[in-house]
């Protein structure tokens, strides 16, 4: 409950013109959030960016804050929509995601997680490389409704009840858009190992 009455407080003092509130949201979110992005938008100059943008927006909107959610749902809500914008505009652009590359020197999957592979043969480790850059480009292949959910709660550890709230919807909605992200991701993944 004081993380939450912090961040309440440092809101309050952006409403108030006291830019010290700003700083104390980003010492405290920046990097989960920036974490978030990047797994999302799947490129670090942009994930970079979308960071910034975010708190911008959290600076610029302080006001319109309704507490009837917590603050750092409003401010995920505020990231999952510029991501989701983000990536209509640069619909072409593809970056190079990662999920085990290190970002604030942990493992982006589960810390300690890895993929590699124990064969010491170069064409079962490129035939590795090749079917996790396919796993990358199919979890960055899935639409807004299923990725944010599978990615937030998934990838990135949080809670359903927490997903839920960023995306004003019932917890049933996300489980089932997380089932479906996993449904879809399963057949084309079937589908990409069935080739190789």
């Amino acid at each position: 409950m004081g993380e939450i009455d912090a961040d309440l407080k440092s809101l309050e003092k952006i409403q108030q013109g006291d830019e010290a509130g700003l700083t104390e949201l980003m010492s405290q979110h920046r990097s989960a959030l920036f974490h978030f992005i990047y797994r999302y938008v799947a490129n670090e100059a942009d994930a970079a960016e979308l960071t910034e943008e975010t708190f911008f927006r959290v600076y610029q909107k302080a006001n319109r804050f309704q507490p009837k959610a917590k603050v750092v749902t409003w401010i995920f809500s505020i990231a999952g929509n510029l991501c989701r914008d983000s990536i209509r505009k640069n619909k072409k652009r593809r970056g190079d995601l990662s999920l085990d590359a290190e970002i604030d020197g942990t493992s982006g999957v589960q810390r300690g997680d890895t993929f590699a592979s124990d064969s010491r043969n170069p064409s079962e480790a490129t035939t590795s490389n090749e079917a996790l850059a396919g796993v990358h480009a199919e979890i960055f292949a899935l639409p807004h409704k299923l990725k944010f959910p599978f990615i937030f709660c998934i990838l990135e550890g949080n809670s359903y009840d927490a997903c839920a709230e960023v995306l004003k919807t019932s917890r049933k909605t996300v489980e089932t858009r997380i089932y479906r992200a996993r449904k879809l991701l399963r057949e084309k993944l079937s589908e990409m190992f069935q080739e190789i």
